[in-house]
């Protein structure tokens, strides 16, 4: 390994670990020796709220970089954790981090598919650098029955439209790369990997997502039953402004994408982390929002549409309130709200 200089210790939860001095703090970085991203917080703070919540017997971080997931994992979680890393480097910072904190982790210089051959998991945790599709199939054919997978896709250019031409290459969908590019690429990714369990008589089953930064973070259950993965492959179709939304709204015609729930009842009743910060609080209470409606009503966006001036969100929660209308900020736009009845008619009771 290199020199103890180049080394910086970190801490996060429970847990303390050694990384390379030039870590990564903000966006994708890239997949190098010791990887650790500082971004990713968020993300490692929910996946143990749920693992706390459901209580899975042995885990598996397929992709340990430093180890800092498996290890707040076994440790927060109280589950019994396996660590795979291919990269040798990467091995020794998870091995070293492993005695740093006393862990009983186990871990195993080994490709994802070869771990996968040695054990039988009840979560898999899937967070490659990119697109997760090369590794779906394999940790649902390997996944313990009514078993977790947590995937973290990065390739979010395909999954928003913004490279029309790959979106088709790699999902077999349109996507419009505007204000709802996030919900309609968070709903493509379930789509798709809903579609996948289906394949082999499996129905994939969405418990929580969300977009954050550079990344979307979806938690499935995956359970063996042909009539259930029916039952979800009856929620994939294609979605239209001008209907879904408003009629102000030009007729247009995503996906084939999910248009089912994007969280279970798990959400309502997360048994979270100790000490929870600022933005977990934010994100998990606007995530809760996510299923009040299909897509959401962007005051902002739908003003440009109509070409008046845009109204302030906090006064069309309010207007919305006060008729009735349940309704809560989206976590996919920041002048998005979730609202209990159409979208169509909340943004003609605000404008």
């Amino acid at each position: 390994m290199e020199r103890k200089n180049q080394f910086k210790t970190l801490s996060e939860g429970s847990i303390s670990i050694v990384a390379p001095d030039n870590f990564f703090i903000k966006g994708p970085g890239s997949r190098t020796p010791g990887f650790y991203n500082l971004d990713q917080k968020l993300n490692r703070d929910i996946t143990i709220s749920f693992l706390r919540t459901v209580k899975p017997r042995v885990a598996l971080d397929a992709f340990g970089g430093t180890g800092i997931r498996g290890l707040r994992i076994n440790r927060e979680a109280g589950i019994k954790t396996v660590i795979s890393e291919i990269n040798k480097k990467s091995f020794e910072y998870i091995k070293t981090n492993r005695e740093l904190n006393g862990s009983d982790v186990e871990v195993y210089n080994k490709t994802f598919q070869a771990v996968l051959n040695d054990f039988l998991f009840d979560y898999i945790d899937i967070d490659p650098y990119g697109s997760v599709l090369p590794y779906i199939d394999d940790a649902m054919m390997n996944i313990r029955n009514k078993g977790y997978i947590g995937i973290t896709p990065t390739d979010l250019t395909a999954l928003t439209g913004s490279m029309a031409r790959k979106t088709f290459r790699r999902y077999g969908a349109s996507i419009i790369n505007d204000v709802y590019r996030h919900e309609s690429g968070i709903r493509l990714l379930i789509g798709e990997i809903v579609k996948r369990a289906a394949a082999i008589d499996k129905a994939a089953i969405p418990m929580i997502s969300l977009w954050h930064s550079h990344y979307y973070r979806v938690i499935f259950q995956i359970i063996s039953s042909s009539s259930m993965a029916d039952k979800q492959l009856e929620k994939i179709g294609t979605f239209n402004r001008h209907t879904g939304l408003a009629k102000e709204y030009m007729e247009s015609h995503e996906g084939p994408m999910w248009l089912g729930n994007l969280n279970s009842d798990v959400v309502k009743n997360l048994n979270i982390i100790e000490n929870p910060d600022r933005l977990f609080l934010k994100i998990l209470g606007e995530v809760k929002n996510n299923d009040l409606s299909l897509y959401f009503a962007d005051i902002a966006d739908f003003a440009r549409i109509i070409h008046h001036d845009s109204r302030g969100v906090e006064p069309s929660m309010e207007m919305l309130l006060a008729n009735g209308i349940e309704c809560g900020r989206s976590q996919f736009s920041d002048t998005g709200l979730k609202v209990s009845v159409p979208v169509n008619e909340a943004l003609h009771l605000i404008y």
